[in-house]
């Protein structure tokens, strides 16, 4: 056992140095010089030269990739570039709008794709059935950023009922939370489609095992039978949950972009087009932070849910 948690630890270890190894080099490729891109175009070479020079741009990439790991390595996330402030203030301004968005959306995917993959999954091959796979499909095909605007148009121009755009910086949690619907519920769709289906698949696979046939045949109640049955098949649902719950932070970009949110997502797009390199490996660093935990998480509780696991 402890073999086995080093190994993961080890292995946690490993990706998150490559991601973030990948991330450093990878922005630095991209083309156009964020001190031109800081300074402006009119800004003559001498000016960009020492520009260049304050930020540090100037050094070679292996000393600027030993010192962001120095930096990393003490918790100092560094200055944005462009705002010169700590990435980390920024961050943590941004934080709350992501997080927000992306609990109420991961709460409304687990909820509705639960709901109707286990009631699928209890009426295989009826008209019901049927409905929720078309359903399913139809969400996994719709990409979020039109499905945003098609929200945007019908709840918000054509009924009034949601606010159009953006996020109030202040207000109470209730008028906060209004804002965010019609993004958690784009974001939510592609998602609780992706969880209706294994639910489904796991519920069939699990009905089908021996210990059902002999409860059914000794007269195990129906109802009992598939309470039994879809406790035992939602604990290998929990691999999936995490990758959808890690992924939300990827999610968010597009989203955020299409209702005007102040969060991480929109906070990376502007970075990488004025090459802030900071603020990018810091959104890197939190999103492969929060993968992980994540990830850690649902293998401790998978391995709470099913007692075999323990003992493999």
């Amino acid at each position: 056992m402890l073999r086995l948690a080093l190994t993961q630890v080890l292995s946690v270890l490993v990706a998150v140095v490559a991601t973030l190894t990948v991330v450093f080099f990878a922005v630095r490729a991209l083309p156009g010089d964020a001190a031109v891109i800081l300074g402006g175009l009119e800004t003559q070479t001498e000016q960009v030269e020492a520009l260049r020079g304050e930020l540090g741009l100037d050094l070679p990439l292996s000393v600027q990739y030993v010192r962001y790991w120095a930096d990393l390595l003490r918790g100092d996330l560094g200055t944005s570039l462009r705002e010169r402030r700590p990435v980390g203030e920024m961050l943590r301004e941004r934080l709350w709008v992501t997080l927000s968005l992306a609990g109420l959306a991961f709460s409304l995917a687990l909820v509705s794709g639960l709901t109707v993959g286990l009631l699928a999954g209890r009426r295989t091959g009826t008209t019901g059935d049927g409905v929720a796979l078309g359903l399913t499909t139809v969400g996994l095909t719709l990409p979020e950023f039109w499905l945003g605007f098609l929200l945007i148009l019908l709840f918000s121009v054509q009924l009034g009922w949601f606010p159009l755009i953006g996020l109030p910086v202040e207000g109470d949690l209730g008028v906060r939370l209004w804002h965010l619907i019609l993004p958690a519920v784009t974001l939510a769709v592609p998602r609780a489609a992706q969880i209706a289906r294994l639910a489904r698949v796991r519920l069939l696979e699990e009905a089908s095992a021996d210990y059902v046939r002999t409860a059914r045949s000794k007269g195990v109640s129906p109802r009992a039978l598939t309470r039994h049955v879809a406790a035992n098949a939602l604990p290998g649902l929990l691999p999936l949950l995490a990758l959808e719950l890690g992924g939300l932070l990827t999610g968010t970009i597009v989203v955020e972009q299409v209702f005007g949110l102040p969060g991480l997502g929109s906070t990376l797009l502007g970075a990488i087009a004025a090459r802030d390199y900071p603020v990018v490996q810091g959104v890197a660093v939190l999103a492969v932070l929060v993968y992980v935990l994540v990830n850690w998480l649902a293998d401790v509780l998978q391995m709470l849910a099913d007692p075999r696991l323990r003992y493999e």
